[in-house]
């Protein structure tokens, strides 16, 4: 089906300024709980034969260690510790409160919006600097992030799923700190989702797959250029998917949304306009479940539309597009194409 501009409905001036201060007020909320994570959970004196000794704890689990005697300058750093937190802490409820009224204000003027498990999910990966450096949102989900780097609600394509659906792209030009990039000692998909919600288990017959306690399924994919993954990740993707490939190509996107109940999460997601050819692909994949290819070829088609109406500049569907696509979308595209008269320019 071709989608006309008209069948989108455009979002307001008044819509974008809302969205816009919306991302401002998580990007400080963001930092300021990353600077509070990265501090000692606790300081404290210790008595010890007679004396203080300045003791801390790097993390709840940690039995703590000792900084020295009371000395003047140990004073001082504790001093520092104590209000050095409770400043970061009055500023996180401060901005709390701040996102809680411009998410109102988002949802009131009806902006697409995320379920707060996943939108949980996506706060905690961000804060331990995993989403868009390691991780980005693909699936269905993707497309809030479309609507609004659009600007205008899409005719179909934004259907609510149950599961939730990540990819791999650390390592990659898709990733946020490029190609060849191997940083150690952040946390793993696995151990956020378990610091949520301990009844996360790895599905045994879907080692690609986390499961909790009430069935709520958390993916997580890769392109076969990512693998093998770090060995401290449990989740074991599979292999073979080479249309996760086209997923890492092009100009990924980020946006922050209002979630269902009013909070706000960032989105990390692929180029669009491979985003939309993989679903035209996966329509057509003789293996791909019968019950989701219809539902692939709307979203891909509308997106396609929407890159053409409102992304063009951002992500031009030019000469240059085209011959970078592999033969296996090129018959896509070229279909898409011909269905709306559309020629690439130079």
């Amino acid at each position: 089906m071709e989608y006309k501009r008209q069948d989108f409905l455009e979002y307001s001036a008044d819509s974008q300024r809302v969205r816009a201060n919306l991302e401002q007020s998580y990007a400080a909320w963001v930092e300021t709980r990353r600077a509070l994570e990265a501090m000692p959970v606790s300081m404290y004196w210790s008595a010890k034969e007679g004396t203080d000794y300045l003791c801390v704890k790097q993390t709840s689990q940690d039995n703590g260690s000792s900084l020295g005697r009371r000395t003047p300058q140990l004073e001082a750093q504790y001093q520092n510790h104590v209000e050095a937190k409770a400043h970061l802490k009055e500023r996180i409820l401060a901005l709390d409160a701040q996102l809680t009224e411009r998410a109102g204000l988002y949802r009131r003027l009806r902006l697409p919006s995320i379920p707060d498990r996943q939108a949980e999910i996506l706060r905690k990966l961000d804060i331990e600097g995993l989403l868009g450096t390691d991780l980005m949102v693909v699936g269905t989900n993707a497309f809030v992030a479309y609507e609004l780097a659009a600007g205008a609600r899409f005719p179909t394509g934004n259907e609510e799923t149950e599961d939730f659906d990540m990819a791999w792209c650390r390592g990659t030009k898709a990733s946020l700190l490029g190609l060849g990039a191997n940083i150690t000692g952040k946390k793993t998909l696995f151990a956020v989702l378990k610091s949520l919600d301990s009844s996360y288990q790895i599905n045994p017959r879907k080692p690609y797959q986390a499961v909790n306690k009430t069935g709520y399924e958390v993916e997580l994919l890769a392109a076969p250029s990512t693998h093998p993954l770090p060995k401290f990740e449990p989740f074991e993707p599979m292999v073979t998917l080479i249309e996760q490939e086209w997923l890492l190509q092009g100009m990924p996107l980020s946006v922050v949304v209002a979630t269902v109940r009013g909070r706000a999460c960032p989105l990390y997601v692929p180029d669009p306009r491979w985003m939309a050819l993989h679903k035209l692909w996966l329509a057509k994949k003789p293996e791909r479940n019968p019950a989701k290819k219809a539902k692939d070829h709307r979203q891909g088609e509308v997106l396609l539309d929407a890159t053409r109406f409102f992304l063009i500049d951002s992500h031009p569907l030019n000469i240059d597009f085209v011959l970078s696509l592999p033969e296996e979308l090129q018959p896509h595209f070229n279909a898409w194409c011909e269905s709306r008269h559309f020629v690439p320019q130079a």
